[in-house]
Formats: C-alpha cells, structure tokens, sequence
C-alpha cells in the first residue's frame, strides 16, 4: 500500500505518449500530473491550494515549481502544436473536409494593485476589452484552434507583450511557422486581424483566408453603369446601392441571410469575394449590418458563410477554459509561472479531447476523466480497507 493515491492511468497514458515527457526527470513528471489532476476536478481555480489537495507536496513547493525550477515548457508547446495538427490533418486526409486554423485574442480581468503594493502581478497593464468594450487591466491571450468537421483542438496559446510585437507582427510570426497544409485549409479571424498584412501571410503560406471585415473598408466596385469605378465603403455601398434586386436570401446554420457578393478589388488586394449580409429579419438595417472577405473566390456564398462558423469555437474555448479549467482566475503573480500554467492548461485541454482514448468534446472528456480519477478514489480507499490502513489514515490521503 502506498502513502497517496496513485496517479491516474489515463493522464499516465496520454502523457507518455508525447515525446517531451519521457526525458523529464521524475519530480517535474510528479509536478505536472498533479496540476493536470487538480484541473481535471470540478471547481479548479487555479490556486496552489487547489494542486495541493492532490499533491503529496505543499503549495509553495509547487508555486516554485511553477515559477523558479528549472524546466522548459517550449517542448510541452511544441508537442502540443504537433499532436493537434497530426490529429486534424489525418481527419482532414480521411473526410476529405477542409482544415480551419482560427486566431482570436482575450483578457484575463485582474484587479489593479495600489501604487505601494509590494508583489504586483507581473507583466500586467491595460488591454481593451471587446467583451466589456472598455479598458481593462489583466493579461491579454492570443490564441490559435486547429479543426476539421466536428473536432476543433487547442493550438497556441500566446500571451500578448505589446512591448515586444503588435497583434498583426505575431499574427503574420504564427502564420509563418504554420505547417504546410496537405489538404485544402483556411485561417479563420474576426475584423480585428482581417489586415492585408495577414493575409496577405496566408496567401503566401498556402491558407485561403477568411474573415469578417469592418463596414468602414473600402471597396471598388466596377460591374455595371450604376457602380461603375467607385471608390467606397462597404457601409455606404450597401446604402446607396444595394437592394432587393442584388441580394440572394441564403440559410446557414438554419438561420436566412440576405447577403451580396462582390468580386474584386479591396485596398492592397488584387481580388476576393466580399458578402455584405443582413439577417432576413433586419435587411438594410444599419445596425445589423455584417461583412466577411474570403480569398478562395470559387466558394459558394453559403459556403464561405458556413466556413466563417468554424471560428465560433475558439469562443467557447475561451469560456470553457475560465470557467473549467481556471483560466482567468489564476493568483500566481511570477509571470514564468502564469505561462507555464497556460501551457499546461493548453495539454489539460488537449487531453480532454484526443487524449482519453477517442475524439470528444472537451467538455464530454472533462467529465469522463473527473469520473475515472472518482474511481481512483473510491478504489484506493477500498484497497486501504482489504489491507486494514488506518482510518485516520485514510482521511488524511483522501480529503
């Protein structure tokens, strides 16, 4: 009988199956599948206390873990961007369904400290919110998702220094690094990263790209006497030039659009479609106004929008991250360590979806394992018992 609950047998499995893992010494292992355990057990909040409950160490021996020992976690980066793309690319290869890359970016709200605060978490500064449309302070993530079909997994996870790059120099590094694709593939944004520059980077690397466009852009439309050589935004175009004679209905995800195609022109781009689009029930409202770009113009209209949807799951790979897997809730104030635990977050997120055995979502193979570590629990105490381990004992592992 040993003196603590032995690790789980899907979290041993799923880790000796990436390379970096093999080569970690023993205490670094004991450290990881700790964390990955304390964040597959509901209400993880990413506090040390929370990894100690099912640590054999105390909370600081892990906060140093975290913050000053020395390990890398660029292979467990790494590994994590390797296994993803395999996975998708072999599913890709096997459906024959196309391959989405999709970038967006979040801010972990934190409270900010007084001048006179002695341990201020580091790295933190002011970030706009879109969520909250307001200046916030916090830590602010980019994050890249890799799917196909059904099954969409975590790629990177990139903490944003805007001292060191813009969003559109990281943007175009991480289209860079992309691995060729082998089978047809797009990268996927909202109007905050919809820049020339990447696509431009995409077009380069070999993704089509599409994404959603601010109304203010300009466009040239050039099809007929009415239109003829202009030079204007899509807000204005659709305006003054767009009515029930230009416009298809088109239903996407059981909801109907009315949309216009244009083909040609945008400022640093030779060519692309461009659907101005409205739902049914909102048609030339102002308000409800939509734009999206797509470089791949032999796509459908209905297409292209089916294909923009793919980006939804990075949003709930945001929310499902807060609030499973402590995302946002972090007290760690070295920012070695706020990184680290990001990574290790990522390979949690990994694990839950490809890692148990099967494809699922990651919620589905969050609660698979939360029942088989459960398991461990209820077997561990069971052997204790056989083997007459004392009560008291078995209170102290097993609370």
């Amino acid at each position: 009988m040993g003196i603590s609950i032995p690790a789980n047998r899907l979290i041993c499995n799923f880790l000796n199956s990436l390379d970096f893992y093999a080569a970690l010494p023993p205490t670094i292992k004991k450290h990881i599948i700790a964390i990955l355990t304390a964040m597959a057990i509901k209400g993880f909040t990413a506090k040390m206390t929370d990894i100690e409950e099912v640590s054999d160490c105390h909370r600081t021996t892990i906060s140093r873990f975290l913050s000053d020992s020395r390990w890398e976690d660029k292979p467990i980066k790494s590994a994590i961007k390797q296994t993803a793309f395999q996975h998708i690319q072999q599913l890709s290869k096997e459906t024959g369904a196309p391959v989405f890359f999709s970038l967006d970016d979040t801010v972990n709200v934190k409270t900010k400290p007084s001048s006179q605060a002695e341990r201020p978490i580091e790295m933190a500064g002011f970030h706009h919110s879109h969520l909250l449309n307001k200046q916030v302070w916090g830590h602010q993530v980019m994050a890249t998702m890799v799917g196909c079909g059904d099954t969409v997994l975590n790629y990177d996870i990139h903490r944003y220094d805007k001292t060191v790059q813009t969003k559109i120099e990281y943007a175009q590094e991480l289209i860079k690094e992309l691995p060729a694709p082998e089978t047809e593939s797009y990268f996927l944004t909202d109007s905050w990263y919809a820049n020339t520059k990447i696509i431009n980077a995409c077009k380069k690397k070999g993704y089509s790209f599409i994404g959603a466009l601010k109304t203010n852009r300009i466009i040239y439309p050039g099809c007929g006497s009415e239109t003829n050589g202009l030079h204007i935004s899509i807000a204005d175009f659709a305006a003054k030039h767009i009515g029930n004679h230009n416009v298809s209905l088109v239903t996407v995800n059981k909801k109907d659009y009315y949309v216009h195609r244009y083909v040609g022109k945008l400022n640093g781009i030779k060519r692309a479609v461009v659907l101005i689009s409205w739902p049914a029930a909102a048609f030339k409202n102002p308000k409800a106004l939509n734009a999206f770009i797509c470089t791949n113009t032999s796509l459908d209209t209905s297409t292209i929008l089916e294909y923009y949807s793919k980006r939804w799951p990075i949003e709930t790979f945001f929310g499902q991250s807060k609030d499973a897997l402590g995302f946002g809730k972090y007290q760690i104030r070295s920012i070695k360590g706020i990184d680290r635990l990001w990574t290790l977050m990522s390979l949690c997120h990994l694990m839950c979806s490809i890692g148990l055995g099967d494809n699922m979502a990651f919620g589905d193979g969050l609660r698979f394992l939360r029942k088989d570590i459960s398991k461990d629990k209820i077997s561990f105490i069971y052997q204790g018992a056989q083997n007459r381990v004392p009560l008291e004992k078995l209170y102290t592992l097993c609370a």
